[in-house]
């Protein structure tokens, strides 16, 4: 799936960060979510990132928002 400069997306933390939601340690190498759009990183647990994981899903199979 291509994304946009702006659109959100799951990457592997490059370095030790904390998700901006709830405030858990992301160690470096772990998955998780980061908004450009705001430069926010997110926990894969972090109800953001299931949010996006509905979104990414709902583009997969054609939905436009």
């Amino acid at each position: 799936m291509r994304y946009g400069n702006r659109d959100p997306r799951e990457l592997q933390a490059k370095w030790k960060c904390y998700c901006q939601e709830t405030g858990k340690e992301i160690k470096k190498g772990e998955w998780c979510v980061y908004y450009p759009s705001d430069r926010n990183i997110y926990s894969m647990e972090s109800k953001q990132a299931y949010d996006f994981r509905l979104w990414k899903e709902d583009m997969l199979n054609g939905h436009n928002y």
